[in-house]
């Protein structure tokens, strides 16, 4: 009898190429801890169309560029270049991931049937330097 023995990393590779498009998964393994986090919230189902967030934060290659909370931006850092593309983009919800993305591939979207934000709500980011 033989017993085949996985790398963990040949595991994470397998599961997520079953959830996920090849190049998506390609670019994610670059950064094997968030990929590895990322397996475990893949099948969560989408936020609802009445769903109302208390705590929304953005995240541009793991550094936060806003933060908003009850209504409120409570952080914010308008020093992110116009020009400027993030390899990864993150939305957490009340805490929990609701969006990533990894060189403009989209690897988890939960928040497809929420109303869209008021983006008029933003428009100060493009005025006041970084409040953090």
């Amino acid at each position: 009898m033989t017993t085949t023995i996985q790398s963990p990393d040949l595991m994470l590779a397998q599961t997520l190429r079953a959830k996920l498009p090849v190049d998506t998964v390609t670019a994610l393994l670059t950064y094997p801890n968030i990929a590895a986090d990322l397996a475990l919230v893949l099948d969560q189902p989408p936020l609802g169309a009445d769903y109302v967030p208390r705590e929304i934060e953005v995240l541009y290659d793991d550094v936060t560029v806003l933060r908003w909370r009850d209504g409120r931006i409570q952080a914010q850092c308008a020093d992110v270049e116009i020009d400027y593309t993030p390899t990864l983009v993150e939305w957490v919800i009340d805490g929990d991931t609701a969006f990533f993305s990894v060189q403009g591939m989209e690897v988890i979207n939960r928040i497809t049937i929420m109303p869209l934000m008021e983006l008029e709500g933003l428009d100060p980011l493009k005025e006041e330097p970084c409040k953090l």
